[in-house]
């Protein structure tokens, strides 16, 4: 048994390692604590809390995962949240089985690093030591958010693609974040801004300008395309929305309809909240069988 602290938030966070298998080596106990931390800071803790990681191989994991979820066969990580607090006031989020060389395999069946396998074993796992989920689409849709956000913070992508479109995103989500201070909104305080990224590599953005006369208002989303348009640009890659709500500000249906004009199917929306969470829709997703011009011929 190996026990490694971590400071995270100026609070103590403990990892108790039982290492089970001779797979796993002093890399592969470092990689974890990175992880581990990484996935914490995700959370503000008014105390401290301790994580129990342990490393096993596939006949072990089999063995658990047949007791607890009664499927026979060998899986990559179970999670086992248990959310008490020990003697000493430190909370004990639970229990993480890794087994090591179902991650190396996949890995290599994936085509990435043993590394970014491992620690997104390790981020996902402690994600459901946390509370999330992904039994629906909407659950999976959040868990898959910071899961994105934590693997970014610690540069394991999948590829050079994965993490050119990581940067794409970050930039995007920056400049709509930062038109948030230019919303002019005092009839409902709500703030929005928007960044949209044109076929050429050009970002135009806006942010939600209110009116009196309700009807007039216009939304960041349309200030951002309008201002694309009126310079020539007739293609949108991608679109960017912050708000200042804890929840995510989706575009309403006339700025779909808008941006529909102008925007493939395919198109990532990204949308970003208060607490700087990121979540990622398809353009399609939230439009779906969309009008065109196309459909007049």
């Amino acid at each position: 048994m190996n026990s490694e602290t971590v400071k995270n938030r100026s609070i103590i966070e403990e990892i108790d390692f039982d290492i089970r298998t001779s797979d796993a080596d002093e890399g592969v106990f470092e990689e974890i604590t990175e992880a581990v931390k990484a996935a914490l800071g995700l959370f503000d803790f008014e105390k401290g809390s301790q994580v129990s990681v342990s490393l096993v191989d596939e006949e072990e994991i089999r063995q658990l995962n047949s007791e607890y979820r009664s499927v026979d066969s060998v899986t990559d990580v179970l999670s086992f949240p248990l959310e008490e607090t020990d003697p000493r006031g430190v909370n004990l989020l639970g229990d993480v089985v890794i087994c090591v060389n179902m991650a190396r395999r996949q890995a290599q069946e994936y085509g990435h690093s043993f590394k970014r396998e491992l620690g997104y074993l390790t981020v996902h796992s402690i994600l459901h030591l946390m509370g999330y989920d992904h039994e629906n689409e909407g659950d999976k849709k959040l868990m898959r958010s910071a899961e994105d956000k934590i693997m970014a913070q610690m540069e394991l992508f999948r590829n050079e693609e994965e993490k050119k479109e990581n940067e794409i995103k970050t930039l995007l989500a920056q400049r709509a974040a930062d038109m948030l201070k230019f919303s002019y909104s005092p009839y409902s305080n709500f703030k929005v801004g928007a960044a949209i990224l044109t076929e050429d590599g050009s970002v135009f953005t806006g942010c939600n300008i209110e009116n009196a006369s309700y009807g007039a208002t216009i939304c960041a989303e349309r200030t951002a395309a309008v201002k694309a348009v009126s310079e020539g640009q007739r293609v949108f890659k991608a679109i960017a929305i912050a708000c200042s709500g804890k929840e995510f500000a989706y575009p309403c249906g006339i700025c779909r309809q808008f941006l529909n004009e102008f925007m493939d199917s395919e198109a990532p929306v990204i949308l970003i909240n208060s607490d700087n969470m990121i979540l990622t829709e398809v353009f399609g997703e939230l439009l779906p069988h969309g009008f065109k011009g196309k459909d007049m011929l």
